[in-house]
């Protein structure tokens, strides 16, 4: 129960994040998509073998994250748990690519330990990225906003839905496991031969609690008017601050910053 407790928890926190009033929560969330997108291209799209150039990016995200008032070290820690699935992606890289490539401290390092360090700080660049969109817009204004950029409307109804009917799946779990311990009058584990059963029952569970939340929905006029008749208004101020962003992306991209600041540090050494 404490997994499905946690996971729940994290969901609501991250609502919880967008219901603030900075400027970085008032900006239209096209505008915000947008300059998600053009930064996550530039880093996805950065030569794996220039892991140095990968370190300014973390800039952006940090900026936004202080600006948007968010938890900084409550979203690392956040994308710090998925580093795990990074790792198995880039974990053979080393044994497959042995190409040298130089020393370090005296520690032969090859083109395959460089791109599994490319492989991790990308990873980091795109989950906090992803998470610092997600604090700091919501999931509400999120398909909002990609609805009104062109995205499919079933598209938008099937990412809604399944948000919202993973918080029921999680809650009918949370009451099945509360019960079930209760009578039980203990709180060891559960054994094998009942999983089973308690699967069905929550699957059964969940489906009620869904069709009578959808039946709502019907009776409102067939679509939610939060996701869907909602609009909102791209202001010049936040235009021209999504502009100054997705420029300063892209010099980042097109120029390795890291490198060009150690070349003007080493011209001012005498």
């Amino acid at each position: 129960m404490p997994l499905f407790t946690d996971a729940s928890q994290q969901f609501r926190q991250m609502d919880r994040f967008s219901c603030g009033n900075t400027g970085i929560h008032r900006l239209d969330a096209r505008i915000k998509i947008g300059a998600f997108l053009v930064y996550q291209i530039c880093v996805l799209s950065w030569p794996p073998q220039e892991i140095t150039g990968l370190l300014p990016f973390f800039l952006f995200p940090v900026c936004v994250i202080r600006l948007a008032g968010l938890p900084l070290g409550y979203l690392l820690k956040r994308t710090l748990w998925l580093l795990p699935v990074a790792v198995m992606i880039g974990l053979f890289n080393p044994l497959v690519d042995r190409t040298p490539m130089g020393e370090w401290f005296g520690i032969p390092v090859t083109q395959g330990m460089i791109s599994f360090i490319s492989i991790i700080l990308r990873c980091m660049l795109t989950i906090l990225g992803a998470f610092t969109l997600l604090a700091s817009t919501g999931f509400a204004p999120l398909c909002r906003g990609l609805r009104q950029l062109g995205a499919p409307r079933i598209l938008i109804t099937l990412m809604t839905f399944l948000y919202r009917y993973a918080f029921i799946l999680v809650d009918e779990c949370q009451h099945m496991l509360m019960a079930f311990r209760s009578r039980r009058g203990g709180s060891g584990p559960i054994p094998l031969s009942t999983w089973g059963a308690m699967a069905g029952q929550l699957l059964l569970r969940a489906f009620g609690r869904a069709e009578r939340i959808y039946q709502a929905v019907l009776c409102r006029g067939g679509e939610d008017p939060e996701f869907v008749n909602s609009r909102s208004v791209i202001t010049g101020r936040g235009a021209a601050g999504g502009l100054l962003f997705c420029i300063l992306v892209i010099l980042f991209r097109c120029f390795n910053i890291t490198m060009l600041a150690g070349q003007y540090a080493r011209s001012l050494i005498p």
